[in-house]
Parts: structure tokens; C-alpha cells; sequence
């Protein structure tokens, strides 16, 4: 268990034990602690301060907070690259499997943090892996899937982002029951394929769903998108897709 002074937690309460300035350090020594095998590391509520990008060593590991009581807060800018302190990601997956990113809440802390490379979750070249029940707010993107395959994506809002969730040239991917809210895009693919997109609410978007650049065989089905410019919008060579089941209302153009 990982704890913060800031809220209150002592060193004889949690096994890690962080005070406010670069917490990930903590985090990190806790996560390379844990068995080849991989195990569970549990943040305990608070506001935890991110200063360089939090990488998962191991497979089969699951990291967990208690929901938005455990606040991870962007203090740095990534750059465009998948490795080392400013890696794409405040939570960074890297050819890893048998993961799960679970109950956190991510603040990209836009206002200050305003780099292009921010996704607070970003899964690079890693499969079969589980981000569930995250909120991630005021980023650059809240959930990023880059070359990253046989994912479920499930449960988790993305408020105030350029990009909600958005799948890059990764397939087989399930991304259902999200909620996607004044993001620029809600939920993006870009030569992404074969993936399933549904149950998810997106509104207040400029696109709720959008499906481009060679994304095909895509199932996007029974989600809700209202208040967008567009609900579903599928455009640059995106064939053979299934839309169906959707609803679609007070957008300016649903389908």
C-alpha cells in the first residue's frame, strides 16, 4: 500500500509512504518491489504529485486506487518518446500483458501542462491488458492506445481532453460502458481496426465517435451521443464497420 502525509497517512499505516513532492519516486520503488511474477499495488487516498512518468516493470501487475479519492496530479510535461521520465503517459504500459489500471483519478493539469505528448494512461505496444474505472481530466489525452491490442477499455470518464480515448493503429480492443465528455474527440481510432465500441455516452464533444484514416471492421454499437457537432462520424477510407443500435440526438449531425 501506498500512502501520502498529505492526507493524513503515517508510516506505520501504509508500506510506502509519500510527502507531497515527487511521488511517483515512491510509487516506482513499490511497483519494481514486487515480484517477477507480478502482484497488486494499492494508492490509498489523496493527492499524489507526478513529476516524471510512472512505468509498470512487470506483467500480470494491477495498480489500483480507491477511486477519485486517489488523485494523481500531472506536474511535468512528457515528450515523444515511450521510455524514461517524460515517456508519452503519466501511466505508461510498454510491451507489458496481464495488467490492470484500475480506480484512479488523473488530473493532466492542463492549464500549466500544455505539451501535445500528455496522455495520462498510455498503453504502447502492450496486449491483453484491463484500464477500468480511471477518471482522466484536463489532459491532453485521457486514454492512449498505440499499436496495443486485445485491451478492454471499460468504465472510465475522460472530461475536458483533446482526446477522451483514442486508439492508434491498435485492434481488437474492447472499449465499452466509458463516458466521454467535453473532449475535442470523445472516442477516436485512427487505423484501428476490428475493435468493439459500445455501451459508451459521449456528449458535449466536438465528434462523439469518430472512426478514421483506414479504421475498418469496426462494430460501434448502443452508445449514446448527444450535444456534439457530430454524433458518429466515420470518414478517410473507414469501410466495412457496423453502426448500429446507436442513439444519437441533438447533435448537429448524428450519423
Amino acid at each position: 500500500t501506498i500512502g501520502t502525509t498529505q492526507n493524513g497517512w503515517t508510516a506505520g499505516e501504509v508500506d510506502y509512504l509519500c510527502d507531497g513532492v515527487d511521488d511517483q519516486e515512491e510509487i516506482i520503488q513499490a511497483l519494481n518491489d514486487l515480484p517477477a511474477i507480478g502482484g497488486e499495488i494499492v494508492i490509498l487516498d489523496g493527492i499524489y504529485n507526478i513529476t516524471a512518468s510512472i512505468h509498470i516493470p512487470k506483467n500480470n501487475v494491477s495498480l489500483r486506487g480507491n477511486g477519485n479519492a486517489t488523485i494523481l496530479k500531472r506536474m511535468y510535461d512528457s515528450t515523444d518518446t515511450d521510455i524514461g521520465p517524460t515517456a508519452r503517459g503519466l501511466i505508461t504500459l510498454r510491451q507489458k500483458y496481464g495488467c490492470k489500471i484500475q480506480d484512479l483519478q488523473i488530473d493532466g493539469n492542463r492549464a500549466t501542462y500544455t505539451a501535445s505528448y500528455n496522455p495520462s494512461i498510455c498503453l504502447y505496444g502492450s496486449d491483453n491488458n484491463t484500464v477500468t474505472g480511471n477518471t482522466c481530466n484536463n489532459g491532453y489525452i485521457g486514454i492512449y492506445l498505440d499499436s496495443s491490442n486485445n485491451n478492454t477499455v471499460t468504465g472510465n470518464t475522460c472530461n475536458n481532453n483533446s482526446r477522451g480515448i483514442y486508439l492508434y493503429d491498435s485492434h481488437n480492443n474492447i472499449v465499452i460502458g466509458n463516458t466521454c465528455n467535453n473532449d475535442y474527440y470523445g472516442i477516436y481510432l485512427h487505423y484501428a481496426g476490428k475493435n468493439t465500441v459500445t455501451g459508451n455516452t459521449c456528449n458535449n464533444n466536438n465528434f462523439g465517435i469518430r472512426l478514421s484514416s483506414y479504421s475498418s471492421n469496426n462494430t460501434v454499437t448502443g452508445n449514446t451521443c448527444y450535444n456534439n457537432d457530430y454524433g458518429i462520424r466515420l470518414s478517410s477510407y473507414s469501410s466495412n464497420n457496423t453502426v448500429t443500435g446507436n442513439t444519437c440526438y441533438n447533435n448537429d449531425y448524428g450519423i
